[in-house]
């Protein structure tokens, strides 16, 4: 059954052997690194928080190329001004890994507290380290913030929750929604 089914009537041993499982394989994940931001096959990425046409065209050799693409693309319908505010929380150095890119607990599965399976991989790619995190943060379908997701991902990110990385992950995806019509 998905973690997202039975997640919130979890004990707290239950959620802490969740979360330990899942920062093992998230671990795992990071070992696969890439100099190029994008799909795992080498090409630009695909995320459902940025469809068409904001999709790009190739992969990045860098964050900070990754960053400068959504400067550019926010900058089609805000003040600059703002981009470069909005943007300068996200760190240009940021080492880039794969990640799940849509690891939420509907996509978790679950036998008791054991994960048994992670699906929905077609998102998977290489992106800069802060990426999954702030994802997982947010879900821009449905929210996923629950008490025992928030739980989960306390144990699975330790020490100071990186508040700004998240909203500014959000805000691009809320305002790249908003104003798809522009482009």
């Amino acid at each position: 059954m998905t973690l997202e089914s039975v997640i919130d009537s979890m004990t707290v041993d239950e959620l802490n052997h969740v979360a330990d499982q899942l920062s093992g394989i998230m671990a795992e994940m990071r070992q696969f690194t890439s100099t190029t931001i994008g799909s795992v096959t080498g090409g630009p990425f695909r995320n459902t928080f940025f469809p068409w046409p904001f999709e790009p065209e190739s992969s990045w050799s860098s964050a900070e190329e990754f960053i400068s693409y959504y400067r550019d693309l926010l900058s089609e319908f805000c003040a600059p001004d703002y981009v470069e505010e909005l943007l300068e929380c996200l760190p240009r150095d940021a080492s880039i890994h794969l990640v799940h890119s849509d690891l939420y607990p509907r996509n978790i599965l679950v036998n008791g507290s054991t994960i048994t399976s992670i699906i929905d991989w077609e998102y998977a790619g290489f992106y800069p380290d802060f990426w999954e995190y702030a994802c997982m943060q947010y879900d821009g379908y449905r929210g996923c913030s629950t008490p025992g997701w928030d739980h989960v991902l306390a144990r699975v990110f330790p020490g100071p929750y990186r508040e700004k990385e998240v909203a500014t992950v959000a805000k691009i995806i809320s305002l790249l929604k908003v104003n798809m019509h522009i482009l």
